[in-house]
């Protein structure tokens, strides 16, 4: 029996989720991460999950894996040494950045632009120039960029070098020469070309991804290299796919040659994820919560599929990667609370983490958190933590939470902890109106799928403040992200930059572009999956805006070759489009295409994920009803026993979560294996 295997490295925790291809009930497996080396505890992770499905490495069919080794890379500061060279005149451009801040009301706000990535003594500038046309206006100084490599290579140690030439977007040619120059000298040197990692205008964004890229490809590529080895000596016959931070998967070789499209793709593998238990469920418009030990994640799904943004920030630094809009708020179940210097109660975003962790724990912290909240509130305790083998020790989250949280408020026990559940739930609540009401969409029209192994407990209480309805609780939520990983299509994202002004000029350019993106993306994605394409669909656009703007929209290519029908209908879909997000459009402005944009995408056939079946241990245990303001005897039922609607009050515990359904709420068990939890009385 043949297999899919999907793997999430997380800061603490490897998820393996391992879906056999027959559709039985999936195996997932939890073991610590190991910093020193990932791949270490990814290869255990992947061994002890096909042991527990009875199954061998040789069964594994498809394996895809999402990494933070770049993300970390970055965080840590931890990067290859790098140079740059770049057109003779603009070596300054990594500092100057753009004129605008990050934080409006900061007065002490620093530059944001990255020079941490490689300091000014290691960019040099060469001679050599095209025009915004792509024309060759000066020749390339061959001899110059020679010396340029030699010290980078010979004097400074550089491992990487990023190649950012004016205009390249336009006419890549000069920065191919500059690569055959540094590979000639040292063929051991990773070379990154803005024109092949981000072939689009402005300056300074494509330098900076360009820069990122060379600063985490060696160690990423490195990684791979290693990980692929470990694979086939473990049996695993099976190519490595990895996730990028678009959502989309592609072969790990691929990811050596665009190493900038891994940044933050560990949130991306979460995001397809509770997509696919949308779909699942038939509920195609999700909010999603993933809310762990330090942070939690908040991503929006229209239409069955997650919203991707064009740019991103990691660490600070703004970031031209397209990247799954997700919205992140220090809210876990290790977030601390305290009462600050004005008598308020806080809680986060300092976290207490894994070791000690929370106070309740038992290993020495004595910081109260949410978790120790929800253990004097009864919704935590009577079966521990991942799966009893963590008990959870009531009297030292009640010292803690009494020391420093109710005393030096004057209230009791009780309240003081139901007020930290409280707060926890209102920072989530926000981070959710971030990415529903600040789109421009109401959150009461959508599901909220709760995952992650604290989202379950807090689900009603979001619900509640933000009036939805339904909760989805899918079969194994504290590996969504393993999982997400095996819901995902492979699919590239190919770029061209095209300035025109629709209704002026010759529209069959503008087709003549697409036509070649097009194919450029057919191409790529045929390198990007070891299975043939028969199924591949593209999608094209544009980034369009009206002539004095300097931003742009993304337009869909309606489907049509005929090139006054395409104008037309751009013109009127950019129209249509302005309108919806800002309220207004100028019926007589000039719409230009500032860039063509074509993504490739190769379906595949997301496994099933239905819980494994269980019979029922738990007991009844008391909960605090905050309705009633007093404890009331609830029945704790094991996932896989609820076979029928279970009204609230009510405990579901599972080895990865516990679901609290709170009063007013009825769970019943969805043929997709998911928990539907709903109002009792809708409010819609």
């Amino acid at each position: 029996m043949s297999a899919s295997v999907g793997i999430d490295i997380g800061g603490t925790f490897t998820d393996v989720v391992v879906c056999p291809d027959d559709g039985t009930p999936a195996t997932v497996a939890k073991v610590p991460t190991t910093p020193a080396d990932a791949g270490i505890g990814l290869v255990t992770g992947l061994t002890r999950a096909l042991d527990a499905a009875g199954l061998e490495p040789a069964d594994v069919s498809w394996l895809v894996h999402g990494t933070t080794v770049g993300t970390n890379a970055v965080l840590e500061r931890a990067g290859a040494r790098i140079g740059i060279i770049t057109t003779a005149g603009f070596e300054d451009t990594l500092f100057i950045g753009r004129a605008k801040r990050a934080e409006n009301y900061d007065l002490f706000a620093g530059p944001t632009a990255p020079g941490f990535l490689c300091p000014r003594r290691r960019i040099h500038g060469v001679a050599g120039r095209v025009d915004p046309t792509g024309a060759v206006v000066d020749e390339l100084d061959e001899a110059a960029v020679r010396r340029a490599v030699a010290s980078l290579v010979d004097d400074d140690q550089v491992e990487a070098i990023a190649v950012s030439l004016l205009f390249s977007f336009a006419n890549p040619a000069l920065e191919q020469r500059v690569a055959e120059i540094v590979r000639e000298h040292s063929p051991e040197t990773y070379v990154s070309l803005s024109s092949r990692i981000d072939p689009r205008f402005r300056e300074f964004e494509r330098l900076v991804v360009t820069a990122f890229d060379a600063y985490i490809r060696p160690k990423l590529a490195a990684y791979l290299a290693r990980l692929r080895d470990r694979l086939r000596h473990t049996g695993v016959a099976s190519s490595l796919q990895v996730m990028e931070s678009h959502g989309g998967i592609v072969a790990s070789e691929l990811v050596e040659e665009r190493a900038a499209g891994t940044l933050l793709s560990g949130l991306a593998g979460g995001a397809m994820g509770a997509a696919a238990v949308g779909t699942a469920a038939d509920r195609n418009r999700v909010l999603s919560f993933d809310m762990g030990g330090t942070s939690t994640d908040v991503t929006l799904v229209v239409g069955g599929e997650p919203l991707v943004n064009d740019e991103g920030r990691i660490s600070g630094q703004p970031l031209r990667v397209p990247m799954v809009d997700v919205h992140t708020v220090g809210a876990g179940g290790g977030s601390i609370a305290y009462v600050d210097a004005a008598g308020s109660l806080r809680v986060g975003p300092h976290s207490a983490g894994a070791d000690p962790g929370p106070a309740c724990y038992g290993r020495g912290g004595d910081d109260p958190t949410v978790t120790d909240a929800n253990v004097v509130l009864g919704f935590l305790g009577g079966a521990g933590l991942a799966g009893g083998r963590l008990t959870l020790n009531r009297e030292l989250a009640e010292k803690a939470l009494r020391t420093r949280v109710a005393d030096r408020l004057g209230m009791d026990l009780v309240h003081a902890a139901w007020g930290v559940h409280r707060l926890a739930n209102a920072a989530m609540s926000a981070a959710v109106r971030v990415v529903s009401i600040g789109r421009g969409h109401d959150p009461r029209q959508f599901a909220l799928i709760a995952c992650g192994g604290a989202g379950p407990l807090h689900a009603c209480s979001i619900a509640d403040d933000l009036d939805i309805d339904e909760i989805l609780v899918p079969p194994h939520p504290g590996v969504l992200s393993a999982y997400g990983l095996l819901a995902a299509d492979t699919r590239v994202i190919r770029w061209r930059t095209q300035r025109c002004r629709l209704g002026e000029g010759d529209p069959a350019v503008l087709v003549r572009t697409l036509d070649e993106v097009a194919a450029s993306a057919r191409d790529e994605i045929g390198r990007a999956t070891t299975v043939p394409p028969t199924g591949l669909t593209l999608t094209r656009s544009v980034d369009a805006r009206y002539v004095g703007q300097s931003h742009e929209l993304t337009v869909p290519v309606p489907d049509t070759s005929d090139p006054a029908d395409l104008t037309a209908a751009l013109v009127s879909g950019f129209h249509e489009l302005h309108q919806r997000l800002y309220g207004q459009h100028d019926p007589a402005g000039t719409v230009e295409v500032a860039a063509v944009r074509v993504t490739a995408s190769y379906p595949r056939t997301t496994p099933a994920l239905a819980p494994a079946q269980e019979s029922n241990e738990y007991t009844d245990q008391q909960i605090y009803l905050p309705e009633r303001e007093e404890f009331a005897t609830v029945p704790v039922l094991a996932r896989g026993a609820v076979s029928a609607e279970l009204p609230g009050p009510a405990v579901i515990v599972q080895p990865d979560t516990t679901t609290l359904v709170r009063l007013g709420w009825t769970a019943t068990p969805h043929p997709s294996g998911t928990l539907l939890i709903t109002r009792d009385q809708p409010l819609g």
